[in-house]
């Protein structure tokens, strides 16, 4: 399976996510909520379950034409739930990456059937206040656990990260405190968690220093901030949110 395409760059050396660096195997307590997308296009990425039918996960991810579905790779047989639609936030601009104008960078797929119940719906966050530098957020993908290795794709691996700033008053910039760690191709669209809910959807990464690559630093959308849309999409989808 394929990993996300690398876009254009947000800032010097931003690109959509893709796996997480120097994490640990599982999702620790992000893993019965996170589940990987796949598409025709030949790409995968990372979501969360925020209904029984409901995925939340990048725009980026499931903007582009194409069939999408949930894979699920955890038991012995792999099989696929057929998303029936998309939703992508309407303020999403697919140019953010090169214009470095971000916008909200979150969507909403709908599956043809609910999921199995080993995976479990989400508790979202609701704070519209920016987080503190140094408030630790939990994230979670399938991506890859170097940049470049299509070998390590596919796996769900996690990673505490602390936050270093925001971005255009929608994101937030998590970072370790020492080391490489973070995000990576496949990673987009996976959730950050913070004190136990959904904090943040991830979509970009950077090398160190800046460069492209993973492991620098790893931007997230705020879910808090969009929780409006996501609760309406939700219920116009059929699947309103506890």
């Amino acid at each position: 399976m394929g990993a996300m395409l690398v876009a254009g760059a947000l800032l010097s050396g931003l690109a959509p996510a893709h796996a997480i660096v120097a994490g640990r195997i599982g999702g620790g307590s992000a893993g019965p909520h996170t589940v990987m997308l796949v598409s025709t296009r030949g790409a995968s990425c990372s979501g969360t379950a925020i209904a029984p039918d409901l995925i939340l996960t990048a725009a980026h991810c499931v903007g582009p034409a194409g069939d999408y579905a949930v894979a699920l790779v955890g038991g012995s047989t792999p099989r696929l739930i057929p998303a029936l639609r998309v939703v992508v936030h309407p303020r999403f601009d697919p140019d953010q990456y090169r214009n470095r104008h971000p916008t909200p960078d979150i969507a909403l797929v709908k599956l043809a059937e609910a999921l199995p119940s080993s995976i479990r719906p989400a508790t979202m966050a609701s704070t519209t206040t920016l987080p503190q530098a140094g408030t630790e957020f939990l994230i979670a993908g399938y991506g890859m656990a170097a940049d470049g290795d299509d070998n390590t794709a596919g796996t769900l691996r996690c990673v505490s990260l602390a936050s270093i700033g925001t971005t255009g008053g929608i994101m937030a910039r998590l970072s370790p405190s020492i080391g490489l760690a973070g995000a990576c191709t496949g990673d987009s669209g996976g959730p950050a968690f913070q004190s136990g809910k959904l904090s943040g959807v991830i979509g970009w990464a950077t090398g160190p220093n800046g460069a492209r690559g993973c492991g620098g630093v790893t931007g997230i959308t705020l879910v808090g901030l969009n929780r409006d849309w996501i609760d309406a999409t939700a219920r116009k989808l059929g699947s309103p949110l506890n």
